[in-house]
Parts: C-alpha cells; sequence; structure tokens
C-alpha cells in the first residue's frame, strides 16, 4: 500500500501546476479543436491519394502492355497499392496517437481540477 501512494505522489509531482485552471483548459481546448482540424483535412487528402492510387493501379493494369517481356503493369500496380494502403496506414495511427493525446489531457484537466478543489 505504502508503495503505491509513494508512486502515486512521484506521478503527481510530475505533473505541471498552471497557474489559472480556466485560461489553461481554454488552451487544451483550442489544441484539441485545431488537432480535430488537420486530421480531418488529413483524413480527406490521404483518401484522394487512396483513390488516386487505386485509379492508377487499375490503369497500369488495364491500359499495361502485355507484349512486353517484362511484367512491369502488375508490379507498379502492387507498388501503388502498397503505397495507397500504407498512407492508410499511417492516417490511422496518428489519429489514435491524437486521440490518445486527447483523453491524456482531459485526464490531466480532470486531475488538476480535483487538486485545485482539495487546496482550496
Amino acid at each position: 500500500m505504502q508503495n503505491t501512494n509513494d508512486m502515486r505522489q512521484q506521478l503527481l509531482s510530475q505533473l505541471s501546476q498552471p497557474e489559472d485552471l480556466s485560461k489553461y483548459r481554454d488552451q487544451v481546448a483550442e489544441i484539441i479543436q485545431k488537432d480535430q482540424k488537420r486530421l480531418h483535412v488529413e483524413r480527406v487528402l490521404t483518401m484522394l491519394f487512396w483513390i488516386f492510387c487505386a485509379a492508377s493501379a487499375t490503369a497500369y493494369l488495364w491500359f499495361g502492355n502485355a507484349d512486353s517481356h517484362l511484367p512491369r503493369a502488375p508490379f507498379l500496380a502492387c507498388i501503388f497499392f502498397l503505397w495507397g494502403g500504407v498512407e492508410l496506414l499511417k492516417h490511422r495511427i496518428h489519429a489514435a496517437q491524437v486521440e490518445v493525446q486527447k483523453d491524456l489531457k482531459q485526464l490531466q484537466l480532470q486531475v488538476l481540477e480535483i487538486r485545485a478543489r482539495g487546496v482550496k
């Protein structure tokens, strides 16, 4: 039990102490709102890029030169599909990171509010 309290005190001591909690809350809300807007733009651009990659891969497969001795069109189609898939995966990972950061900031605000009520 003592070990848990020591760990709790260490974690709480590392928590930043903003002077004005309402101003800090507004700053956090602004940061979260900017992140959400940026994620929306990133989502749209990623989907457009995925559509471009899929269309390019389809065009390579559809209009590829079948007479050549090297199968260049299927190779390029695979490259474009993989490239689009990697970009989609990067977007998903970034969105998850922003979501975790948002949850942590909201939790931090709740802890600061509880500590502020305890001090008064």
